[in-house]
């Protein structure tokens, strides 16, 4: 009895010590080593940056028609993925007169992102002002 609570112990103690071990491993990497972007990604300026202008109008339309701002934003971000994951790759490849064109294209994504801020929150106005017009919950609130 005694040495099977004292193996119990000391499996619950080792999974405890590896578990805190694999956390704070984890935690450690994400903070302080971030890994540097893929240097196959884009093997060009013109090329990374065509490919981050396609992400930001594959997030505007991914997000457009969201109710919900802080869910319209997620959607946005989500969409950006993997090509602005690459940015700061597209960056170094960038030099001189093209990286004015990369500089417009990081403008336009803020502004698309709040466009798509801004039209969620005008639209969920909208759509609670209807909702008391007409005396009706959101139909998408309804369970099924």
């Amino acid at each position: 009895m005694k040495l099977g609570r004292r193996v119990a112990i000391g499996l619950l103690f080792t999974f405890l010590v590896l578990f805190v071990i694999g956390v704070t491993t984890q935690l450690t990497q994400q903070v302080f080593f971030r890994g540097s972007p893929d240097p196959t990604a884009f093997s060009s300026c013109r090329e990374g940056t065509k490919a981050l202008y396609k992400a930001v109008t594959r997030a505007s339309k991914d997000a457009q028609g969201e109710t919900d701002v802080p869910k319209a934003i997620a959607l946005f971000r989500a969409a950006l993925a993997p090509d602005w994951d690459h940015v700061e790759l597209v960056r170094s490849l960038c030099a001189g007169s093209e990286r004015a064109s990369l500089d417009a294209v990081e403008r336009l994504r803020y502004a698309e992102e709040h466009a798509v801020r801004r039209e969620a929150a005008s639209l969920e106005h909208l759509r609670k002002q209807v909702e008391r017009d007409l005396g009706e919950p959101d139909p998408t609130d309804r369970e099924p």
